[in-house]
């Protein structure tokens, strides 16, 4: 860039300025834009008197890895900015946030809200519920009063001291993410840009309504979600704006409570019905696998209600919310599953998918936005329920299901012998016992697995059960092992095509498969390769909306 060295100098006047140009800029470099009021002359009109012009590409730096790399991310996210456009996400974040830092000098929660900035800026419908908790629990360190904290089953005890100490650092924590949010939100639209707009807005979108006494214990202040008020919050995003939420709700005869800031989340994603939910860990937690040490890195919901089970979570009566049979143990692992507690509750209300992440920097993005880089846990809402192994008394269903297309040439004929001796390797599709759609999946050699004699009721068809069936066989595929997955097809090949199956020769097929490849029917062969669950997630995200 070009600048000007302006210097003093002893002139006849006795201090002149005089005014200099730096030596002219290296081939290729740019030249600033300098005003003819301080020059006298323009030094752009100079440089255009050696100006040509080159038939050929621009010089350019060669394209390193880093750039290569965002280059294909910035392509790979484009369906999921599509797909989240216009979407709404509830977020809770756990007050520990506030006062972290990263190593490079900035909060984690500014880091957060600056990339909250940036999912509103690409039209995603906010709402952020911030956790007082653990800034109560300082203060009550700090005046030497945790002793006197009383819990039940679980539930804190909020009396007039517990709720002084709540309503100061529910303010702090609610000015603190208005303050760097609205500053987030200024800077991602450009300063004032009123064209975007939006602003940060927080006030009584919910009420609240007191626990109670619960085997003989008063629990005074404690309170739960009463109502959400969802066309207040509705009416919010239609001007843009980010909604904030603090724990603590108003009754209607004017009371305050503390609603515990996870199921305050849970409850507004349902009354919502979000897309989706994500609680930001208070420490890092994730799932794997006891045997293989493999990552788990999205959930069924039943897988996440039977996980429960198994690591002693429950429902509690008194509030409907899970929490941990061992109470006195407040370890990252039992806030980890009581957070899965909350998920599953806005998810069989209604919530699509829920994600649990951990709070580094970026890692909302990555989990939004990317397929490989999910830097959290996914829980989704059974898709798959009703879909089950096939059973011999199945068999009848499955033959009228698939006559038709057998009729037309679409899927080659199965006699009922031939169905009930492969049986095992069908699946179905039922609703009140009927057979509305099936399919097949064969194992083969060299981590291959076929998927076949795959059909969807006319009545059912055009509302993803065949998205559902096919999304089914391949999990249940790779669960078996398989990396690759073919079809053979004759008249289905653009749905296939449009799920991912590119097309291939007899050659790429497994030898045993190739030995009894039908070369009179002449089917087309497709192939697909899917390395884990995470694909599936990706795919399954696009088509069940």
């Amino acid at each position: 860039m070009a600048t000007i060295d302006k210097r003093q100098q002893q002139g006849d006047d006795g201090n002149s300025e005089i005014y200099t140009l730096p030596a002219p800029p290296e081939s290729g470099s740019r030249v600033a834009d300098v005003s003819d009021q301080d020059l006298g002359f323009s030094v752009l009109e100079n440089q255009m008197d050696n100006v040509e012009i080159v038939n050929d590409f621009r010089p350019i730096k060669k394209t390193n890895q880093k750039t290569e790399l965002f280059v294909d991310m910035f392509r790979g996210s484009a369906n999921y900015i599509a797909h989240h456009r216009g979407g709404t996400i509830v977020l809770h974040i756990p007050a520990t946030l506030i006062d972290l830092h990263c190593s490079q000098g900035k909060s984690d929660l500014e880091n957060i809200l600056d990339d909250v900035a940036l999912l509103w800026l690409l039209g995603i419908k906010l709402v952020v519920i911030m956790g007082c908790r653990e800034l109560v629990d300082r203060r009550l360190v700090e005046d030497g009063k945790s002793a006197e904290t009383k819990m039940h089953k679980g539930i804190r005890v909020t009396d007039e001291t517990m709720l002084k100490y709540l309503k100061e650092e529910a303010g702090y924590a609610r000015f603190e993410v208005e303050r760097q949010l609205a500053r987030a939100l200024r800077r991602k639209a450009g300063n004032e840009n009123a064209s975007i707009g939006g602003n940060v807005v927080s006030g009584n979108f919910f009420s609240a309504m007191p626990v109670g006494v619960r085997d003989g214990i008063d629990f005074q202040y404690t309170g739960l979600l009463r109502r959400v008020e969802v066309a207040k919050i509705q009416q919010a995003h239609q001007s843009h704006d980010v909604v904030v939420l603090t724990s603590l709700g108003v009754s209607p005869s004017g009371e305050l409570f503390s609603v515990k800031s996870e199921s305050l989340a849970a409850g507004v994603a349902s009354s919502l019905k979000a897309d989706k939910i994500m609680y930001l860990l208070q420490d890092p937690c994730y799932l794997r696998d006891s045997n293989t040490k493999n990552t788990l890195m999205s959930l069924r919901l039943a897988e996440a209600k039977r996980l429960m089970t198994n690591f002693g979570v429950f429902v509690n009566d008194s509030t409907g919310e899970y929490i941990s049979s061992n109470f006195s143990c407040h370890s990252p692992g039992n806030a980890f599953l009581e957070r899965i507690g909350f998920c599953s509750n806005a998810l069989t209300n209604g919530v699509k998918r829920a994600h649990l992440i951990c709070p580094s920097d970026g890692s909302i993005l990555e989990e939004l936005f990317t397929v490989d880089d999910g830097s959290g846990t996914m829980i989704s809402r059974d898709l798959y329920d009703g879909i089950r192994r096939a059973k011999v008394e199945d068999v009848i269903g499955i033959r009228a299901l698939i006559q038709p297309l057998v009729d037309s040439g679409t899927i080659v004929d199965r006699p009922i012998s031939v169905l009930e001796k492969e049986v095992q390797t069908f699946y179905v599709y039922t609703r009140d016992e009927n057979v509305i759609a099936c399919g097949q999946l064969k194992r083969y050699e060299g981590g291959f697995a076929e998927i076949g004699c795959l059909a969807v009721s006319t009545t059912y068809r055009k509302s993803g059960k065949g998205d559902a069936m096919l999304s089914y066989l391949e999990r249940i595929g790779i669960k078996s092992g398989a990396t690759s997955l073919f079809v053979l097809s004759t008249q289905t090949m653009q749905w296939f095509m449009e799920r991912g199956f590119k097309e291939v020769g007899i050659d790429d097929l497994p030898m045993s498969k190739k030995a009894v490849y039908n070369h009179e029917r002449k089917s087309k062969i497709y192939i697909k390769n899917i390395n884990d669950m995470r694909d599936i997630d990706a795919e399954e995200l696009l088509w069940d909306k």
